[in-house]
Order: C-alpha cells, then structure tokens, then sequence
C-alpha cells in the first residue's frame, strides 16, 4: 500500500488496482460511479486546453499573416512613391503618373486592409489608360542642345 499523504495521481495505475482490489463489491460499484463523472471532467477539461491551444495558434497566424501584409503594403508604397520620383525626374511623367496615382492606393489596400474594391479598381485602370494616351499623344522629346557646343 502506498502512503495516505501521496496524492492519487502520483501513484501507478498498479498501485490503484491492488488497492480497489481489496475493496468489497459494493465500495466497488460507488466508487466507480463516482469516478465516471470524475473522468467526464477531466476530458472536457483537456478538450478545452487543447481547444484554447489551437485557437492561440491561428490567432497567432493571423496576426502575423495581417503583420506581414502591412510590412509589405508598406515596402511596395513606398517602392512605387520612390520610382515615380525617380521616372518623373527622368522627363516620364506619365510613367511617374501611373506609378504615383490610384495604383498605390490599390495596392496598399489590398496588402494593408486585405479587401479590394470594384470602384478602386476601375479608377487605377482608367488612369493608367489616360496616363496611356498622354504618353502616346505626347510629341517626343526634343533634344538638349549643349550651348557650349561647337564653341572654341
């Protein structure tokens, strides 16, 4: 027999076996219903762990996965902001417009809120198709003449 202070649940399922073994048919059978609903908690219990636990985790995935959307919403509206400057700076302005327009809204609102819009989405392809017909209606470029040029 093991001591009266051990608790029941550090003892072995042996130990426990011997013990109710000694036990009369009657003490048996209370026991036993006293223990079904014991052991009916305990499972409802470790259901509800494990429950919280896989719950934590996609809590955990979706906070990162909405982290990360940020974190790129962020890098590509910054990247786009950068290269209309740059292209805007290089005499392309209706590149720079369609690098600077609705496009960066578009797509931060995809990355950033997760959600699109119809009307959001017809208003980036309408201008991207004026910035379209500017650049082709455009006349070319003309040349830079160096003033010093031919000059002794």
């Amino acid at each position: 027999m093991t001591k009266p202070s051990e608790p029941a649940a550090s003892r072995g399922g042996l130990d426990i076996a011997r013990e109710w073994a000694n036990l009369p048919p009657d003490h048996l059978e209370i026991a036993l219903k006293a223990l079904g609903p014991q052991l009916e908690r305990d499972h409802e219990y470790r259901m509800k762990v494990i429950q919280l636990k896989y719950e934590f985790a996609g809590a955990k995935q979706t906070h990162t996965l909405y982290l990360v959307g940020l974190v790129a919403g962020f890098v590509i509206s910054v990247g786009m902001l950068i290269g209309a400057v740059i292209v805007g700076s290089n005499d392309q302005p209706w590149l720079a417009a369609m690098l600077s327009g609705p496009s960066v809204l578009a797509l931060t609102t995809v990355f950033v809120l997760r959600r699109s819009d119809t009307a959001q989405s017809r208003a980036v392809a309408r201008s991207q198709q004026l910035a379209l017909d500017a650049a082709a209606q455009a006349p070319p470029p003309s040349p830079v003449v160096d003033p010093t040029a031919g000059a002794v």
